[in-house]
């Protein structure tokens, strides 16, 4: 019947409301997954039935806006319908699980559809139709949002330069549009029309529709001086279109007919549109994200704006490309895992992964992942705690600023575990078991060894006199010669080995200023503690990164989906497309579109921070 060529006459005319719902499903290809995922939907919901979820939550608090004014959505079943719907959808994409203006799609669905066939068609919408409109940022609206304003600027030039002219922001107005496929603008005897137009001929309806509702506009719209003038131009006409003598005239015939007039607007421009655009509008959203985030920064610790950019790189980097969820994590938090990765992304001594499986090699890994352990539950605040950016920040900071002294402080406190202000035998062996390790990555093992073996040394003589006694000078003296033997046969492990057993007969209570002091009787610790480990850090960008940006990478798969489905033509409905622009297009009186030559392209991360900004103001249910 789809490919019948009067269908989509047929469509355009006037769908029975008998039929919409069957229509809808058949047009837009959800009956087909219907058909092979039979009792998914009711498996779904008797499967996670009174479970709950942050979408749940969400869902819960949208219900009762979803087209209040039906009286079906005014009665516990009907809300009861949405709510299984719109549950069953978040449960079978947790990946996405319920994006605001889902709602107002779902409720209008339902009111020609099943349940089922409400489901399978938000599938639709969602993954394929619209894909990235319905996401945390909205990334794919905001893409539409340019598309549709270069469509604006091409077919209504002088419009378009009166809207510069004045300030005067389109998305105020039309973002809405998209999100809410117009439900939530028109009356919804006329936004039903839009959705059999768009589940019959797809995405381009909507920037046909949007197009010729300005131009019906366009006198009234040249007399607007700002945003509100414009958005009140608007509203009046959509209130106009319920009127019942005017709907009896011409003003529904004349949406109609200026509809027509947009008919060059094809599916295939509308992808290369997307594609030529979907990467800026990508790095436009990273940006302004980027900005958003390092704005609100409680405490930005002394960074200055260029060292806080590239923190923010590493960490954000860290976890997009952390290949699994971890439970219980948030997008803007880090467990020990991408806080080790992070860490290689800016140090040396962080990359320990060796496919060497010898006792040295599995010894200092041991001994890494022992000391990256007490970084991160220093920056977290505990072992079970994750790290979000601000944590990140504070944490730098005590490493990459102040002087010896601060330093001294925070390496005695990373090992001071019970929180008692004192270093005991066992946690100046972990200090020197890691020291070494450190050092010997950043300088030489000789030296390293000379180091450690001094700081035992020397903290159990300090830990003497802190305690009113003379050190045992033979003691110290018999202990120095057999830790700074030097056999060639002493490997990393055996080495290790040592330094566990050096002090165990010995009770080493050590002080944060005994500790100073033991630091600073050596040259190499005195360095390291000063500036070596503060200087193993690199703050700077790497040469992958120049060459090829996050962001780039982030928006080619978010994208990637979307682009297929633009590229692919749906077989049920490619006849009846093709004889439908060839029917219009006989009638057609708009000038040819062509494409703006690429000097005259709007800056686009500009637009984007508009429209972001703009999307935390608007109110998606208002009209």
């Amino acid at each position: 019947m789809i490919r019948v060529p009067t269908f989509g006459k047929l469509v355009r005319v006037g769908l029975p409301s008998a039929f919409r719902g069957e229509i809808w499903e058949a047009s837009s290809g959800a009956m087909y997954l219907r058909f092979a995922n039979r009792d998914l939907y009711s498996e779904i919901l008797e499967k996670y039935k009174d479970q709950r979820s942050t979408s749940t939550e969400e869902i819960e608090k949208d219900l009762n806006r979803s087209l209040p004014e039906y009286p079906g959505y005014q009665t516990e079943e009907g809300l009861n319908r949405l709510r299984r719907v719109l549950t069953a959808y978040s449960w079978n994409n947790p990946e996405l699980g319920y994006c605001q203006a889902m709602n107002i799609v779902t409720s209008a669905l339902l009111i020609y559809t099943t349940e089922e066939q409400a489901f399978w068609i938000l599938h639709v919408l969602v993954d394929r139709m619209c894909p990235g409109y319905y996401s945390t940022n909205m990334y794919g609206a905001l893409l539409d949002q340019i598309i549709f304003e270069k469509l604006v600027e091409r077919t209504m030039p002088l419009l378009w330069n009166h809207f510069k002219k004045t300030n005067v922001e389109l998305s105020v107005a039309c973002l809405p549009w998209f999100l809410s496929l117009y439900i939530n603008s028109m009356p919804l005897e006329y936004a039903v029309r839009v959705l059999d137009m768009l589940f019959m001929e797809g995405p381009r309806i909507l920037f046909q529709i949007g197009l010729a509702i300005l131009k019906l506009n366009g006198e009234e719209l040249l007399k607007s001086g700002d945003d509100g003038s414009f958005l009140d131009v608007l509203k009046s006409f959509f209130q106009s279109m319920g009127v019942k003598e005017l709907i009896e005239q011409d003003r529904a015939e004349s949406v109609k007919s200026t509809y027509r007039e947009f008919s060059l607007i094809t599916d295939e421009m509308i992808t290369e549109l997307r594609s030529e655009n979907q990467l800026k509008v990508g790095a436009g959203i990273e940006s302004f994200t980027k900005r958003t985030i390092i704005r609100h920064l409680k405490d930005t610790a002394g960074f200055t704006k260029e060292e806080i950019a590239i923190l923010y790189d590493k960490f954000y980097g860290a976890l997009y490309y952390a290949n699994h969820e971890v439970a219980g994590k948030s997008e803007s938090s880090m467990n020990q895992e991408i806080f080790h990765s992070m860490l290689a992304s800016m140090t040396l001594w962080a990359k320990n992964k060796s496919s060497e499986d010898s006792i040295d090699v599995k010894a200092a890994q041991e001994v890494s992942s022992r000391f990256i352990e007490r970084l991160y539950i220093s920056f977290a605040g505990s072992k079970d705690a994750f790290i979000d950016f601000q944590k990140m920040i504070i944490g730098m900071n005590e490493i990459l600023h102040g002087d010896i002294m601060s330093h001294l402080d925070w390496f005695f406190d990373l090992y001071d575990e019970d929180d008692l202000q004192m270093l005991t035998s066992k946690n100046i062996i972990d200090m020197s078991k890691e020291l070494y390790w450190l050092i010997s990555v950043l300088r030489d093992t000789d030296i390293a060894w000379d180091a450690v073996t001094n700081l035992i040394v020397q903290s159990c003589e300090q830990s003497d006199v802190a305690k009113g006694g003379q050190p045992d000078e033979a003691t110290l003296m018999h202990r120095l010669a057999d830790l700074t033997m030097k056999a060639s046969s002493y490997s990393f492990h055996s080495r290790i080995k040592q330094l566990e057993n050096s002090i165990i007969a010995d009770l080493v209570d050590l002080t944060i200023p005994s500790f100073r002091m033991v630091a600073l009787t050596n040259e190499t610790l005195e360095m390291f503690f000063d500036y070596g480990f503060k200087n193993s850090f690199k703050l700077v960008k790497s040469a992958a990164d120049r060459q090829k940006s996050l962001v780039r990478e982030v928006f080619e798969n978010l994208f990637e989906d979307g682009q297929k489905l633009a590229e692919e033509t749906p077989s049920q409905s490619s006849i009846s497309r093709e004889k439908s622009s060839n029917s219009l297009a006989q009638i057609d009186s708009s000038p040819p579109i062509t494409k703006s030559p690429s000097g005259q392209d709007v800056k686009l991360d500009e637009e984007v921070d508009t429209l972001i900004n703009e999307m935390d103001t608007f109110d998606v249910w208002s009209n």
